[in-house]
């Protein structure tokens, strides 16, 4: 039996949800690549914030404003942690265009004031007018330099405060057996991101949010959803996680038996 228009749409929805979370964490792990990258050169090289901006950012933004941003009546708004986090995301968006731009001034022309200077030097004769245009040239390099630096501390404080949003957003699609799955197949990436925000590993932590304080809950979720998709042997090891974590977990004692009687129907 096919499944109905409405669950299609849920499913669709929850794949986006859980599509739009993984893209996050990842933008927010190449920004720190790209910060990184910039202490160590002095300076961010253009291609690479370009790339990050208008693929990485572009996609997370439409992604966002078609899950969260609502069709305003009138000047109403629905208030909600979705839609602070898809002004944030678009706000990130715009914050590292100016990035790109500041970048793209530095990386570009200002080699080229440096070998205009050279030749100067050469020239002592040159005009005043020559003179006085490199400098203002070279001032409008030196102010491009600054704001790069300004603008992407700018652009790190909203991504964290971005993550921090997105902790009340991970809480209310906590019934998304996929974005639970993506949280958990992605820890590595999860972690780095969070790193430093709680005491414990950042996974359990969040899944401690979701899940009123029983992370367990979280494992099952995504070993239900692996064994409706027929991935057995990792629904197995999630429902082993949870049972560890809370050993009368009773939902994953149930999907623990249904997995040994798939085994057996469906021998590897």
């Amino acid at each position: 039996m096919s499944p109905t228009p409405e669950v299609r749409r849920e499913r669709e929805e929850q794949e986006r949800v859980a599509g739009t979370v993984l893209r996050f964490l990842r933008a927010r792990a190449r920004l720190d690549e790209l910060v990184a990258l910039g202490a160590k050169k002095g300076s961010i090289p253009f291609d690479d914030v370009n790339a990050f901006v208008e693929n990485q950012l572009f996609e997370l933004k439409e992604e966002c404003h078609w899950l969260f941003r609502i069709r305003e009546q009138g000047d109403t708004m629905e208030a909600s942690t979705a839609v602070l986090f898809d002004i944030l995301v678009g706000s990130l968006f715009h914050q590292c265009m100016k990035v790109k731009e500041n970048a793209y001034q530095v990386e570009r022309y200002a080699p080229k004031y440096a070998a205009l200077r050279k030749a100067h030097h050469h020239q002592p004769d040159a005009d005043r007018q020559v003179k006085t245009f490199l400098k203002e040239g070279e001032g409008i390099i030196e102010r491009s330099r600054r704001m790069l630096r300004q603008e992407l501390n700018y652009a790190v404080e909203l991504f964290h405060e971005a993550t921090i949003v997105l902790r009340h957003v991970l809480v209310e699609h906590g019934d998304n057996p996929l974005l639970v799955r993506t949280l958990i197949e992605n820890e590595e990436l999860l972690n780095a991101v969070y790193k430093g925000e709680f005491k414990g590993e950042p996974l359990q932590a969040l899944l401690h949010e979701m899940y009123a304080g029983k992370p367990a809950a979280g494992y099952v979720l995504a070993a239900e959803s692996l064994f409706d998709g027929g991935w057995f042997d990792r629904a197995r090891d999630l429902c082993k996680h949870a049972r560890k974590l809370d050993p009368r977990n009773r939902q994953a004692a149930k999907l623990l038996t249904k997995l040994n009687a798939a085994a057996q129907a469906y021998p590897a």
